[in-house]
């Protein structure tokens, strides 16, 4: 199990592609190994914040960009239990209804 936490930031970046295939979280393409990391320990990782290994549970904390009428649950999100391998869904970027009110 992963328990991923979230540092949104307002930002123009897309938001990463997440996929979790125990015990690898790829991210853009680019996979992290958490059972690299002994049981018990926690690390400091650049991209994925504080990772922590409690037997094959995992926590750790991914940057999450989004637009400037990103909803409240994007801006302060709750933490996501990933149980499943597969791809991670992570909060909206933006706010689609408000996005179509300004088209119009």
């Amino acid at each position: 199990m992963l328990n991923l936490n979230f540092s949104p930031v307002r930002a123009e970046e897309k938001q990463p592609e997440v996929f979790f295939e125990h015990p690898v979280l790829i991210v853009d393409g680019a996979q992290y190994d958490l059972s690299e990391l002994p049981d018990g320990a926690t690390a400091k990782h650049s991209l994925l914040g504080t990772v922590e290994r409690s037997g094959d549970n995992y926590e750790c904390t991914l940057h999450l960009p989004h637009g400037s009428n990103a909803p409240e649950s994007t801006r302060f999100p709750d933490p996501i239990e990933v149980t499943r391998d597969g791809p991670v869904e992570l909060p909206a970027y933006d706010n689609p209804e408000v996005i179509n009110d300004l088209a119009e």
